[in-house]
């Protein structure tokens, strides 16, 4: 499990971070508390991740309506190592920089 960085009692972060931080001390109490359950009941490194389907998008990102699911794309047993990359469509992303990462993996 990732360890969580965010200090367990809210009055021990500085005052001036909590107007960057945009919320209340309940909030970020309840923030926090989200991401300990969710850090709790995700896989441990080398583990299998657990099935999951997304709606697949055309290169233009637009909705296609086609859904694929880990288990049917990779299910176990078949040998193939699977790289999974979350994150927003409209952030900058060097995608040669990651290509190259999974490259290494793969002759690695």
């Amino acid at each position: 499990m990732a360890e969580i960085s965010y200090p367990e009692d809210w009055r021990d972060i500085p005052p001036e971070n909590w107007a960057r931080m945009l919320m209340t001390p309940e909030q970020y109490t309840a923030m926090r508390a989200g991401r300990l359950a969710r850090e709790e009941a995700a896989p441990d490194v080398g583990q299998p991740a657990p099935d999951f389907k997304l709606e697949r998008l055309s290169p233009e990102g637009k909705r296609t309506g086609e859904m694929v699911s880990l288990s049917d794309s990779f299910s176990p047993g078949r040998g193939r190592p699977v790289g999974l990359i979350f994150g927003l469509r409209t952030a900058v992303t060097n995608w040669s920089t990651v290509a190259a990462g999974f490259s290494q993996l793969r002759a690695g």
